[in-house]
């Protein structure tokens, strides 16, 4: 039976029914993608990186993610504000205390700066049980983490 064929009541139903269906499965990921973050990051850093439960600092508009693969550090800002839009996001990473170090982002310094609808980074710093440095911001109320230390 042809959708247009019913009346217009059986129409709003109809569609009301799609929506509220779509709705329930698309409520069911929520959590798991939420819970999932940490993971996406360390898959834009790379095959072999896994998240740091240690590197997670929350920013009001955006999340800095650390992910380690056994020597080296990997660093991605997720936003949570303005996603989808392009804004100014940056995320770095460096040895400890300003030591530099850091490579990957557009001068290949461990700095990505940039207009990004979804992430900074990923940017990396070769650092085998040695202290780093993260930070990063985003344009909500020029929030920053600047610098965050990680030690391991």
């Amino acid at each position: 039976m042809k959708l247009t064929s019913l009346g217009s009541r059986t129409k709003a139903l109809a569609v009301i029914g799609t929506v509220t269906a779509a709705t329930a499965v698309l409520g069911a990921a929520a959590p798991a993608q939420a819970t999932s973050a940490a993971s996406y990051a360390a898959a834009v850093c790379g095959s072999g990186f896994s998240p740091d439960s240690n590197g997670v600092f929350s920013l009001d508009g955006g999340t800095i993610y650390v992910s380690y693969n056994g020597s080296t550090d990997c660093a991605v800002l997720m936003k949570s504000a303005y996603v989808g839009t392009a804004t100014n996001t940056w995320v770095f990473i460096e040895h400890a205390n300003g030591a530099g170090g850091g490579y990957g982002g557009p001068d290949n310094n461990g700095d990505d700066d940039g207009w990004y609808t979804t992430y900074a980074g990923p940017v990396y710093v070769y650092a085998p049980h040695e202290c780093i440095e993260v930070g990063g911001g985003t344009v909500v109320g020029n929030d920053a983490a600047w610098p965050s230390v990680m030690c391991g």
